[in-house]
């Protein structure tokens, strides 16, 4: 793997890992029935930029489509009847789909832009702001400069961004968000709804500044042998990982609670504290399962004739035992 890929696939492991713990670590939604709700939309939306920028970087293509496809299809059989908010993680694979359809067109706008068209996009999340203060159509244009400063990182235009100027632009995405939140605190708004644009554009920069100014550590850290090598193991699998977490978290509550009797914490109390590890080792086995069987659809071998010893191969190409 190149420096670029192991880079993409660190981000792209540690914006699976925020999603894996608003799941996994905390209590489950309903005591008596063990049933798990997912993550709210506001939640969704602020841990996809990492994964975006992750997937600008990498650039897998049509290989990242039939990834997709392979961990979604099943997803949303399975998981979106039965588990009340799966579908909302539906949402940054579909996002993460049509910008691979769309990346050739994103490339050829940086080869003529140099890196402007960031602050176009910036700007269109700003105005559909002021239109709908917390809308799809803010969350697509955020989603965008996420992806497309990801695109820029793969071409090489970031190489020169210095440690301390990404920082700078962290503390103040940081700033931006947190206001944003105080002001919507203030007005009494829906937590569970999207987040408003100076919220999200204010966290999007704040985890795009952190993941650049930490480039330098992490290319020294995924430099090793054993380290590339597990990043390669898992990047084709990143995207299984992100959507099946929710059912084998699922799987794990109903199976304790429903079978076992076990009646799990609503606080972070002290039994949240003890019973927390078995509760990942088995939600950890579930999910190891999940995509072992996810990883073999679509992966079998065709059935061929077993060439013997006692096949013969004709003059004409024909091949009899």
């Amino acid at each position: 793997m190149s420096s670029t890929a192991r880079f993409a696939t660190a981000l792209g492991l540690a914006a699976v890992a925020l999603v894996v713990a608003l799941h996994w670590v905390l209590p489950v939604a309903d005591p008596v029935t063990g049933a798990v709700t997912a993550a709210p939309a506001a939640a969704v939306v602020l841990a996809a930029p990492l994964a975006l920028l992750a997937a600008g970087a990498g650039g897998t293509g049509g290989a990242g489509l039939s990834r997709l496809a392979r961990a979604g299809l099943p997803f949303a059989v399975v998981a979106v009847p039965l588990i009340d908010g799966a579908a909302r993680l539906l949402w940054l694979p579909a996002a993460l789909a049509v910008l691979a359809v769309a990346r050739p067109a994103l490339l050829r706008l940086h080869m003529r832009w140099r890196g402007a068209e960031l602050a176009a996009v910036a700007g269109a999340a700003l105005l559909a702001g002021l239109a709908e203060p917390a809308g799809p159509a803010v969350v697509a244009a955020v989603w965008l400069a996420a992806y497309q400063t990801g695109v820029l990182v793969r071409a090489g235009t970031l190489d020169r961004l210095r440690p301390v100027h990404a920082l700078t632009v962290a503390a103040a995405g940081t700033t931006v968000g947190v206001c944003g939140l105080v002001l919507a605190a203030l007005s009494h708004g829906d937590g569970g709804a999207l987040p408003s644009a100076s919220v999200l554009l204010g966290f999007t920069a704040a985890q795009l500044g952190l993941a650049l100014a930490a480039r330098p550590l992490i290319d020294r850290w995924t430099a090793g042998a054993p380290v590339a090598g597990g990043l390669a193991w898992l990047a084709p699998r990143l995207v299984t990982v992100y959507l099946w977490q929710l059912p084998a978290v699922a799987l794990v509550a109903v199976v304790a609670v429903r079978v076992a009797g076990y009646v799990p914490p609503s606080s972070f109390d002290q039994q949240w504290r003890a019973d927390l590890p078995w509760w990942l080792v088995c939600c950890a086995a579930a999910l190891g399962a999940a995509v072992h069987l996810i990883g073999r659809v679509g992966t079998a071998l065709p059935r061929t004739h077993r060439v013997t010893g006692s096949s013969t191969l004709q003059a004409h190409g024909r091949l009899e035992a």
